[in-house]
């Protein structure tokens, strides 16, 4: 109950033993409150409030009570009623009455303003409890309900600055549909807000919709599937300012709730707005702060484990590194390796075509030549599935080495477990050393064959029979035994990194088709050769086939041509210089003639007899005796194609006939047409030598 002593005392004495009740009441919407009274009578019902006049005091009585009513500002009315129909009060008094009475809103507005700043501070002190960004809003929202007590339902939104819209971070008494909503600045009510910083007020549903008229179709749909709109029935609207500056916009609506919002309430929002926007500022600074030390932590855990994976490294490096330098061999590394990750690890050189250790041929259902077309077009890491012996599919984690753009080959690793980071690292160590170790091996292999090749050219020199023997034997070459070479050739690589490779594999695979002892091979440049020794012709004929059942199979995974030529077997030490020569004849030959395979010089044939004579001469003389065949009436008349028939069907008439598809006579008449155009006979053994040889070179050229 409201307290104002001196009033009570004054009425008290003017009444004295008159029963009286003192009422008051805010505004028309508000009930009367009983006051104060003098006697145990018990209080009526709800008094009448009676306001027929722009009297500010105004009298009622009857034969058991007088009710005096006082009028003030904002409808608030003091009811004084009296229990005695004969009291009588002067205009003076009544006019003491009425500036009395007055003080009574100033009081109950002074205890009403002290509830709402102890709710303020009560509701600041709860926005500033928690730092956690989303809690803050979620508490400025459902605080700022419980400051502005004529509002059941408000939401808070934010701007982004990155897509320049205002977006609600905090609702009460919306669904999720608000969430939807992306108002632009100046658009609607909060967008005029944000952009004017300046808060508004409505006090109807159709001052509300008329402010929103703007509003884009979209946000309207999703407002008004957020809320019952059709019980709105007013709205305050205020910036979040933050130094000067909107960072989004604050509003309270009014829907069931008692009372009217009113300016005091927009003020009083307006305050709480300035508190909250300092609250939200130090929950995003706290974020901020937040962030920037799970930053920093998760720097110093990222820092600690690359420390450690380099001293991991670093260890790792040194250790195969030693191996290297010990000349440790490659099956030695892997099962090191297979130590140091404690898992299953296989090694595929491409160079040489080996899996180690020797067991991954067992476990892997895949042959070198198919891993090695794999890696001439895999440079990174990749998975792939390889069935087992037991045919189960595996998965397997590939890890190709690579040196100038050259597959050296490549690690292969069963994916039973997931390769950890550490286990990446030994692999990427691993892989330089063995790209070292690959490399340096291969540097002396070059050095090997260019001082095997030096130590046969001075074989292929050497006349005097004793000095022959003695260099033979020192290459571990029988003087008695049966000898042939081959000669092959690669085509033209730009790269001549990727051509040392291939030249690489190619001896790699002629080594696994021939017998170590007496058979001396090596590369250079483009070249391959290979000085066969065998106690019978029989065998090397037999190595031959193997090859030449190899090549097809190799340039296609090489992806170029390969041309050789090998010479006849010959018997003694003394026939290598003639091996040669014949086989490097046979390759010239595959080469004009761009030809792939293997060429015997046997087979050459006839065509021997032209090796030595220049392409274009022999062209030339082909095309001398056979040009008068090729004008366009002979052309018409089948001439050349008569006399190529006539010639391989060994001068047969009736059987060129057949395969001409025309009569003999028209055959004879053919055959007459051609020895006049070329003015030779063909009977004349001299005349179809030439002619013969003419046809058998245009057909091999």
């Amino acid at each position: 109950m409201l307290q104002n002593q001196q009033l009570y005392f004054y009425l008290n004495k003017k009444m004295k033993e008159i029963p009286f009740q003192l009422y008051y009441s805010e505004n028309k919407n508000q009930k009367f409150q009983l006051l104060h009274t003098n006697n145990k009578i018990k209080p009526t019902d709800e008094p009448p409030r009676f306001k027929s006049a722009d009297d500010n005091v105004q009298i009622y009585s009857d034969t058991e009570k007088a009710r005096v009513s006082f009028f003030y500002t904002e409808d608030a009315c003091a009811l004084l009623q009296l229990f005695s129909p004969t009291m009588a009060l002067s205009d003076d008094e009544l006019e003491t009455m009425y500036v009395m009475f007055s003080y009574l809103g100033i009081e109950s507005k002074m205890k009403a303003k002290d509830a709402e700043l102890s709710s303020m501070i009560e509701s600041i002190r709860s926005i500033t409890s928690s730092l956690e960004p989303q809690d803050v809003l979620n508490k400025i929202i459902t605080q700022a309900l419980s400051v502005i007590h004529a509002a059941d339902a408000g939401y808070l939104q934010l701007y982004d600055e990155t897509t320049e819209e205002l977006t609600s971070r905090a609702a009460v008494g919306f669904n999720s549909k608000l969430d939807q909503t992306r108002v632009k600045s100046g658009e609607s009510i909060t967008g005029k807000v944000f952009r004017d910083s300046t808060p508004v007020i409505y006090y109807s549903r159709d001052e509300i919709y008329e402010a929103m008229a703007d509003l884009s179709a979209e946000n309207f749909r999703h407002i008004q599937a957020a809320s019952d709109s059709s019980k709105l029935r007013s709205l305050i609207s205020v910036p979040l300012l933050l130094e000067n500056k909107a960072i989004g916009v604050m509003t309270v609506q009014q829907y069931d709730a008692e009372g009217k919002l009113s300016e005091d309430d927009l003020h009083l929002l307006e305050g709480f707005a300035a508190q909250a926007a300092i609250a939200i500022h130090n929950a995003k600074l706290y974020q901020e702060a937040n962030e920037r030390l799970e930053e920093i932590s998760e720097l110093t855990k990222q820092l600690e484990e690359k420390n450690r994976l380099l001293l991991r490294r670093a260890e790792i490096h040194e250790t195969l590194t030693q191996f290297s330098l010990q000349n440790k061999s490659i099956a030695f590394m892997i099962q090191e390796l297979n130590r140091m990750i404690n898992r299953e690890i296989f090694f595929f050189d491409n160079l040489d075509a080996a899996f180690f250790p020797q067991k991954a041929l067992r476990s892997l259902c895949v042959s070198h030549d198919e891993f090695s077309r794999i890696l001439q077009t895999k440079k990174k890491p990749f998975s792939i599935h390889i069935v087992d012996r037991n045919q189960k599919e595996v998965h397997h984690y590939v890890y190709p080495i690579i040196s100038d753009s050259v597959s050296l080959g490549c690690f292969l690793i069963p994916l039973v477990t997931p390769i950890s980071s550490h286990d990446q690292m030994t692999i990427e160590q691993a892989s330089y050393v063995l790209a070292l170790e690959l490399t340096k091996r291969k540097t002396q292999e070059e050095v090997y064959y260019k001082k095997t090749q030096e130590l046969f050219n001075d074989l292929l020199q050497y006349k005097d029979p004793r000095l022959l023997e003695e260099a033979g034997e020192s290459l571990g070459l029988h003087p008695k035994a049966f000898f042939s070479v081959l000669v092959l050739e690669v085509a033209s690589y730009t790269d001549l990194q990727a051509l040392e490779a291939v030249i690489h594999r190619l001896i790699s695979r002629m080594k696994r088709h021939t017998h170590e002892k007496g058979t001396l091979i090596f590369g250079l440049h483009n070249k391959v050769t290979i000085l066969f020794s065998t106690n019978a012709p029989n065998e090397i004929d037999e190595v031959i086939g193997s090859l030449q059942s190899q090549l097809p199979d190799w340039e296609d995974r090489e992806e170029t041509l390969l041309h050789a030529g090998v010479s006849t077997s010959y018997e003694g030490i003394h026939s290598i210089a003639k091996c040669y020569d014949e086989a490097s004849k046979s390759l010239s030959y595959m080469i004009n003639r761009k030809k792939t395979g293997i060429m015997s010089y046997k087979k050459i044939g006839i065509n021997r007899l032209f090796l030595t004579q220049p392409f274009a001469e022999i062209e030339s003389f082909a095309n001398d005796i056979l040009s008068p065949l090729r004008s366009e009436k002979a052309q018409n008349n089948d001439l050349e194609k008569t006399l190529f028939t006539y010639i391989k069907s060994d001068k047969s008439v009736i059987e060129t006939a057949e395969k001409l598809h025309i009569h003999k006579n028209t055959l004879y008449h053919r055959l007459k047409k051609i020895e006049e155009l070329l003015q030779l006979e063909l009977n004349n053994p001299d005349d179809f030598l030439q002619i013969l040889l003419a046809c058998h070179l245009h057909e091999t050229v």
